[in-house]
C-alpha cells in the first residue's frame, strides 16, 4: 500500500510539475508579447499558440501517464479469475491452444482447482486494497453527514410525504447543525 501511495504521489507530482511549466511558459509568453512591435506580436502570437498547444499536449500526456500508472498498479495484483490464473500458469512462455486449455480446466476436479481459486481470492483482496489506496480520505463534513443525515431525513419525512422535499429539508438541517458546531 505504501508503494501504491508513492506511485500515486509521483504521478500527481509529475502532472503538477508539467502544469506549472505550462503556466510559467504562458506567463513568459505574455511578457514577451507586451514588449514587441506589431509584426513581432503576430510572430509571437503564433509562437504562443504553438507553446499553448505543446503545453496542452504535455498536460494530456501527463494525465494519460497517470492513468496508465494507475491501471498498471491495479493489474499488478494479478489475475482475479481462477480460470485466467490457470491459463497464465499453465501456458507460460508457450503458444496457447485455448481449446486444449479449456478442456484441461473442465477435466480438473474441484480439489485441483482449489489452489487457483484461493490465489484468485488473494489477488482480488490485493486489488481491492490497491483501489482503496487511490481514494481520498473523507472530509470532516462528509463524516458528519454520514453520521447525522439518516436521523434528519427520518425527521423530515414526518413533516412531509414528498421525498424530494424531505431530502432538501434534511440536507439544510444537517448543514445548519454542522455550521453551528
Amino acid at each position: 500500500s505504501a508503494k501504491a501511495k508513492a506511485a500515486k504521489q509521483a504521478a500527481a507530482l509529475k502532472a503538477k510539475k508539467q502544469a506549472a511549466k505550462a503556466r510559467v511558459a504562458k506567463a513568459a509568453a505574455k511578457v514577451r508579447a507586451a514588449k514587441q512591435t506589431k509584426a513581432e506580436k503576430v510572430k509571437a502570437a503564433k509562437q504562443a499558440t504553438a507553446e499553448k498547444v505543446k503545453a496542452a499536449k504535455q498536460a494530456k500526456a501527463a494525465k494519460k501517464d497517470a492513468i496508465r500508472a494507475k491501471k498498471a498498479k491495479i493489474a499488478s495484483s494479478g489475475a482475479v479469475n481462477p480460470y485466467s490464473l490457470f491459463i497464465q500458469k499453465s501456458t507460460k512462455g508457450q503458444k496457447v491452444n485455448m481449446k486444449n486449455t479449456a478442456a484441461q480446466w473442465k477435466a480438473m476436479t474441484d480439489a485441483q482447482k482449489k489452489p487457483f481459486q484461493t490465489e484468485a481470492k488473494k489477488n482480488l483482496a490485493k486489488r481491492h486494497e490497491i483501489r482503496a489506496s487511490f481514494k481520498r480520505a473523507p472530509t470532516k463534513y462528509a463524516l458528519f453527514v454520514k453520521k447525522n443525515f439518516a436521523a434528519a431525513y427520518k425527521a423530515a419525512l414526518k413533516t412531509t410525504s414528498d421525498k424530494k422535499q424531505a431530502f432538501k429539508i434534511a440536507t439544510q438541517a444537517v448543514s445548519k447543525k454542522y455550521k453551528s458546531q
